[in-house]
């Protein structure tokens, strides 16, 4: 007996890189990063093959931000089980219909804008599967909702550069676009749509109940004095743009299925005051264990046991402010230690000051606590250092530093990171190049920590500055291959020289422990030894250019800032036409 096909009210869906078959998390931040220069066919049968759908189009397994969304509309009787469905790209032709009111998509880079991917463009020919990928997608949708007659909801991590680019958002036939945690109020914009209210009508305060569940509404300008990107929550060039800095910590509820790399969320927001960060603003609250462990049995029940610590810093579970409550944390993992299936643990985000205020013993037992059943020998931290002038540091991240004196900043990562070399973990640190009030002096001082960090078992990523608020991208604050000097690149790549040592052998570890067959891990590899060889090219053409760069007289006249995109560099210290404007990329 043939299953009678879905008609859904709801579809939600994320980006093809946000779709694909992950084992471990660095396949999928290595998928983000890859432009047109790997041949399609690669991309999807390697790097990023799709997930599995079931007869009716259902994902096996959906990016969690979805998986909320899902779980919220059912909990609040918005929609009924058969009603909402996460698929992928692949799978929105057996879906679309009729019968459809919303569409939900979600990407975390939907334009190619990300800092970190954008950081990787500079040095790589073509353009980022983010956007392309995302691009094609929304194509297909905005020419099926002329013959169906749904509304397209944008949201996810990356919404606000939809929200800011009006062409883009309008190109890829928008309605409205939600900026923020969207279990109460994003569910009710969702509710709004299906009951043909439209995307106009403003969420109110529940006089009943202390959930919050106000949207900002944000109109369009009918003329826009800075940059046509500015960074959300501002929302100042998209129409139908919602806003929230509410986490929506009363409405989470359960996932009902299993989610992307078994990305497991212990907290969200984070609240230090990042001048670069969207995060900046949304306070840090933390999710009951039981919903965490339900979201574990969920992925577990799914096949799924290599799973992803998502928060902004991990050692701060359970915690109020900046400090950190080991208690809390022990405990959480000692119940997620006991449920069956689980193999591995990946971390995502931690900070520097969370790591000093916990003592070896306790770093350590941590450590035992989130190795089950595969052995790894690289169980990885990320932590933001930026710059090792914790002054320039503290002047961009207010909190980032605190309760700490900035000028105990170097010491504090290197003490962060022996720490951790010593207990069990592998650090894996990023810095900033460009931040607002840089100097020389600056980027000596982080390549000769850099340096230290050479000796240990570490990995340092470089970024570029990208501003994430508008007066920062009016002023054209972002950092471009234009602006690099020689010490810039001196530093640069002593960051990847560091990385083509370590990396490999972190991806093969992770894969390892993860599950993946030796064959993908082997022809991974080897792709990665061909990036390597075109890294080091692409360093000493720049390296090239930038000392021919030196050796011409800087021209009065204003120098046009894509020089880089076209494999060359203006003179040092001309000034670049259209700086902060179409040439400002935000994160």
């Amino acid at each position: 007996m043939a299953t009678k096909p879905l008609e859904p009210a709801v579809i939600l869906v994320a980006d093809r890189t946000l779709s694909g078959r992950y084992t471990i998390l660095f396949e999928g931040i290595f998928a983000t990063m890859q432009t047109t220069q790997v041949p399609e066919m690669a991309m999807k049968r390697l790097v990023s093959p799709p997930l599995r759908l079931d007869t009716r189009g259902r994902a096996h397994s959906a990016a969690l931000g979805i998986r909320r969304i899902e779980a919220a509309l059912i909990a609040q009787g918005v929609t009924a089980e058969d009603d909402v469905v996460c698929t992928t790209p692949e799978g929105l032709d057996r879906l679309l219909g009729p019968w459809v009111k919303v569409v939900g998509v979600s990407s975390s880079d939907p334009l190619g804008r990300a800092m970190s991917n954008t950081t990787t463009k500079h040095f790589l020919d073509g353009e980022l599967y983010t956007g392309v990928w995302t691009d094609t997608m929304m194509t297909r949708l905005a020419r099926a909702k002329e013959r169906f007659d749904f509304k397209i909801v944008a949201g996810g991590a990356g919404a606000w550069q939809w929200a800011l680019d009006h062409a883009a958002a309008e190109r890829h036939g928008i309605d409205a676009i939600f900026d923020g945690y969207g279990e109460d109020e994003g569910v009710r914009l969702i509710a709004d749509l299906i009951n043909g209210r439209g995307a106009h009508t403003t969420p109110e305060r529940d006089s009943t109940s202390e959930r919050v569940t106000t949207s900002e509404r944000v109109t369009t300008p009918k003329r826009v004095p800075a940059p046509k990107r500015v960074p959300a929550p501002e929302c100042v060039t998209a129409p139908e743009c919602f806003s929230s800095q509410h986490t929506a910590g009363s409405s989470i509820v359960p996932i009902r299925g299993a989610s992307l790399l078994g990305i497991v969320e212990l907290s969200r927001g984070c609240g230090r005051g990042c001048a670069f960060c969207t995060m900046a603003r949304r306070k840090m609250i933390h999710l009951p264990v039981d919903t965490i462990l339900s979201d574990i049995e969920t992925n577990v029940k799914a096949g799924i046991g290599s799973v992803v610590s998502g928060s902004e810093d991990l050692f701060r579970y359970g915690a109020s402010g900046s400090s950190v409550d080991f208690e809390a944390l022990h405990d959480l993992l000692v119940r997620m230690k006991e449920i069956d299936g689980l193999r591995f643990m990946q971390i995502d985000h931690a900070n520097v000051t969370s790591v000093v205020q916990l003592d070896d013993a306790q770093l350590g037992e941590i450590s035992r606590l989130l190795r089950w059943g595969k052995r790894s020998d690289y169980l990885w931290v990320n932590m933001g250092v930026e710059s090792a002038n914790g002054h320039l540091v503290a002047a961009n991240s207010a909190g980032k530093i605190a309760p700490y004196d900035p000028a105990d900043w170097g010491d504090m990562v290197r003490d962060a990171v022996d720490r951790l070399n010593r207990t069990g973990f592998f650090p894996v640190l990023s810095i900033i190049l460009g931040l607002p009030g840089e100097t020389p002096r600056d980027v000596e001082k982080t390549f000769e920590l850099v340096k230290e960090m050479s000796a240990k078992r570490a990995v340092v990523f470089p970024i570029f500055h990208e501003p994430v608020r508008p007066a920062a991208i009016a002023a054209g604050e972002s950092f471009t291959m234009d602006r690099m000097r020689p010490d810039h690149l001196e530093l640069f790549t002593l960051c990847y020289e560091i990385n083509f040592k370590w990396v490999p052998r972190l991806f093969w570890d992770n894969q390892r422990a993860g599950g993946v067959p030796f064959f993908k891990r082997a022809l991974m590899r080897l792709l990665g030894k061909s990036e390597i060889r075109t890294w080091r090219r692409k360093f000493s053409h720049y390296e090239r250019l930038l000392r021919d760069r030196a050796d011409r007289p800087a021209p009065e006249s204003v120098a046009p800032c894509d020089g880089a995109q076209n494999g060359t560099l203006p003179p040092e210290g001309a000034s670049c036409r259209g700086q902060g404007s179409e040439h400002a990329r935000t994160r």
